[in-house]
């Protein structure tokens, strides 16, 4: 059950943020850690999570969000889409002639969403997660999702995000 649903809060939130325009969208194939349990959860409550999560949500998400994945061609998305791997991001955006080489290869993408593991409540109908879109150099941005599952499909009730 909770693959099945991490992989409908992926692609919940890549359907919101990269609507059905035609263009193939990139995913790095393995998730991200981005939670850190040395960080000051009273400092990180305040500064980087939504307000409206609850408390069995983010253990949960503290609980596996150190943690990271291969994923799989499981989502269900509106566009096409590709799953590139850690060191293809990396290569591809290490250079001037790299990121050229990247908008050649792919034209028109609009980057490359990252995700962290999912934390759900225990009824599965919260869910937490942080996601990054990386475009190479300085830009990116993204943070975290909270959402949660209404009439059986997952819907972003609140975030607390970053550009740059």
């Amino acid at each position: 059950m909770r693959e099945a649903e991490e992989y409908a809060v992926y692609s919940a939130l890549i359907n919101l943020f990269h609507c059905d325009d035609g263009k193939v969208i990139l995913i790095q194939s393995r998730t991200e850690r981005f939670y850190d349990r040395s960080t000051d959860e009273a400092k990180f409550i305040k500064d980087d999570l939504p307000p409206d999560t609850r408390r069995a949500t983010l253990d949960n998400y503290k609980s596996v969000g150190g943690q990271s994945i291969e994923l799989a061609r499981r989502f269900t998305l509106n566009n096409t889409y590709l799953l590139i791997s850690e060191e293809e991001r990396h290569q591809s955006f290490a250079t001037w002639k790299s990121i050229q080489d990247f908008h050649q290869k792919y034209p028109n993408s609009t980057g490359i969403p990252l995700f962290s593991r999912v934390g759900f409540n225990k009824n599965f109908d919260e869910a937490l997660v942080y996601s990054w879109g990386y475009c190479g150099g300085d830009c990116g941005g993204g943070g975290y999702y909270l959402v949660r599952k209404e009439n059986g499909f997952w819907k972003l009730k609140d975030e607390e995000t970053w550009i740059s």
